[in-house]
């Protein structure tokens, strides 16, 4: 399960939630459901939470990729694994690079009962690569636009199917009261680095057409710009 949503959506409770009602079920427990199937595990694997350890050297990153590497080394085919935003702790591109292969290594290599909780979307691929194997779900939300012009959302805490568009990290911002002048500041800037993203792609998926076709080059942009016009 891949799991994407709002900021303070509920993600990690539900990871929890599921961890406890497995590990209830192992001893024989009554479990807080109307209906449980579940088969026997022979462990519960977590990654959770975000901290350096000052002591040790260890920072934030370090410490998430030795826990990820400890489990990877651990599990088997019968275990839960559970991955609380595995990469946040290194730059955008390293970490979507050591989720995609976190994931890809649990999903191909150990095939173990997998629930990854992330932010990074482009890991949201892997149910197409994957149908029969992988889903995609994220906790509902619903979001509302005010006066200001900033979205604010209201979280539902259910899981549903299909993958979060977005964080909404600047509503937790709100929520935490961070001057509203310096929010619509931000939500500017997120908009314009969301459209020059898109331009960025659009050009890449340009260049490549103009690359693999056998017209002339010039031919071939005429036409892309009168398409356009």
């Amino acid at each position: 399960m891949l799991v994407t949503g709002p900021n303070m959506g509920g993600k990690s409770c539900y990871m929890r939630q599921v961890a406890l009602i497995a590990l209830m079920t192992q001893i024989g427990s009554f479990v807080p459901a109307e209906e449980v199937e579940m088969s026997i595990l022979d462990a519960i694997y977590t990654r959770m939470g975000a901290a350096d350890e000052i002591y040790s050297g260890r920072s934030t990153f370090m410490v998430e990729v030795s826990e990820t590497a400890d489990i990877m080394r651990e599990a088997t085919s019968r275990s839960l694994v559970i991955l609380d935003e595995l990469g946040r702790g290194t730059s955008t591109h390293d970490g979507v690079a050591v989720a995609m292969g976190a994931l890809d290594y649990f999903l191909n290599t150990i095939k173990c009962l997998t629930i990854f909780v992330t932010h990074y979307l482009p890991l949201t691929e892997f149910e197409h690569l994957y149908p029969e194997a992988v889903g995609n779900y994220h906790m509902a939300f619903l979001v509302h636009e005010e006066e200001e012009d900033v979205d604010v959302v209201t979280f539902l805490y259910q899981l549903t199917s299909g993958s979060a568009g977005q964080s909404y990290g600047l509503n937790v911002a709100r929520l935490a009261h961070i001057p509203l002048r310096i929010i619509k500041k931000a939500s500017e800037k997120s908009k314009g680095l969301e459209r020059f993203c898109t331009m960025r792609r659009k050009g890449k998926a340009v260049f490549h057409d103009i690359f693999k076709s056998k017209e002339s080059p010039t031919l071939l942009m005429e036409k892309l710009i009168n398409e356009k016009q």
